[in-house]
């Protein structure tokens, strides 16, 4: 009997208690692969993953191997090598998934390429392959050389309802897009494709609600899917999913071809803000997905030096009392893209624990445009308050006086690249 995934109906915060699954005959159009079914060995399982998303199948997977009955002899992993990181690039960073593997004594391979790279044998006669590979987040293709050795071929593990938002990165498109819904979805691995593999199990349609889909990050998003996931996971090596013939699902009827949307890797330069093109809705988005993010300023001392400022992570809607009803028309009248900061007349701008506050830009539905940034990170400067930091740099012009409390504006708009011919600096 084939199980599908279907939410839990209470939640904690974000997340549900549990996900449960429900049964659904596995001979209702099913479609055959071979003639034969392949026999029922044990399974000598090669895990490929990284990151804290994979980590969460994997120790389902492990816990499950020591259960009476699981049918698996052995999971070795493979992850990505360990990276140097950090400015002097002295730190050494591993792969979230390889501590979690060393601790429950998995052998461990670690590579960034399959050139050249044999995957582990097995038996008396040192002849036996593993004969599963399951791949989740992982990044690198499985090679036709590595996944044909594999008598079942192989699974991914994938958060998405595809074939939408096929590609490395749908739990930030998800968001991005403003996604009210998504889910999970358990494919088989193709030799030469990404996400182009037959689905085997995924979230009924249309999806499981996204918990607080106006506030949720990626990080709360990824934890939320990892544990359907490896569920799910585990759900089709209990029920031998991975033998065929194959029964796949049909998600392409729930879809139009013309809806779906690729969910392509966020690049660097995607974290640069441009506040005169892109609404508030958009930057809170974006922030949420792939933040934090930055923007670029001119001093108002030194206007030959463009200074990168990292923005803060935390960056929300305007609350009532960020801007004082003295000041609120002059506020509310400065250019897109130019931070301002309001403090009390009598206090010290460059110890202050105001936020900076930007106008995004105009939406045609008449949505307040400004965001709140509460600190920042100026070129290499100290985090701190944003009206702070950027008195300390030097980037308000001369400020104007409203009764109690004094307007401070920069003296040039951000912007989302440094100007060509100025010099730069950044963190």
């Amino acid at each position: 009997m084939r199980r599908l995934l279907s939410p839990s109906a209470t939640c904690s915060r974000i997340w549900p208690r549990t996900s449960k699954f429900f049964l659904k005959s596995r001979l209702a159009g099913r479609r055959w692969y071979s003639q034969e079914p392949l026999s029922d060995d044990p399974l000598r399982i090669l895990f490929c993953g990284t990151d804290s998303f994979s980590t969460v199948s994997l120790e389902a997977l492990h816990n499950y191997s020591k259960t009476p009955g699981s049918g698996i002899l052995s999971v070795d992993v493979v992850t990505k090598t360990d990276k140097r990181v950090g400015r002097s690039r002295r730190q050494i960073r591993a792969p979230a998934i390889k501590d979690v593997a060393v601790k429950r004594g998995l052998a461990v391979h670690q590579i960034d390429t399959f050139t050249g790279w044999q995957p582990p044998i097995f038996g008396d006669t040192r002849k036996d392959p593993c004969n599963l590979i399951i791949a989740v987040s992982f990044g690198l293709l499985i090679p036709p050389r590595i996944l044909g050795t594999a008598k079942y071929g192989g699974l991914n593990v994938h958060p998405s309802m595809l074939p939408d938002l096929r590609g490395p990165a749908p739990i930030e498109w998800s968001i991005l897009l403003g996604r009210r819904k998504t889910g999970v979805s358990l494919q088989t691995l193709h030799p030469s494709r990404f996400d182009e593999g037959l689905v085997l199990d995924q979230t009924p349609q249309p999806g499981i609600g996204i918990p607080n889909p106006d506030t949720i990050t990626s990080k709360e998003l990824e934890g939320y899917l990892a544990r359907i996931g490896a569920e799910m996971l585990v759900d089709a090596i209990k029920n031998k999913l991975y033998i065929p013939p194959y029964n796949p699902i049909q998600p392409d009827r729930h879809i139009s071809k013309a809806d779906l949307i690729h969910a392509p890797k966020i690049k660097m330069e995607f974290r640069a803000v441009d506040f005169t093109q892109l609404r508030r809705t958009e930057i809170l988005r974006r922030n949420r997905a792939c933040g934090p993010l930055h923007a670029f300023a001119s001093s108002g001392s030194e206007p030959g030096q463009t200074r990168r400022i990292n923005l803060d992570a935390a960056m929300r809607t305007l609350d009532e009392g960020d801007i004082p009803e003295e000041v609120q028309s002059a506020a509310l009248s400065i250019p897109e893209a130019v931070p301002y900061a309001i403090v009390c007349a009598r206090k010290n701008i460059s110890e202050s624990h105001k936020p900076l506050i930007v106008n995004a830009k105009k939406g045609p539905d008449g949505e307040s445009r400004q965001i709140v940034i509460p600190e920042v990170t100026v070129a290499a400067m100290s985090r701190a308050p944003g009206a702070a930091a950027a008195a300390r740099a030097r980037l308000f012009a001369q400020p104007d006086s409203f009764g109690h409390f004094t307007l401070y504006r920069f003296a040039h708009p951000l912007t989302a690249q440094p100007t060509p011919t100025e010099s730069t600096t950044s963190p």
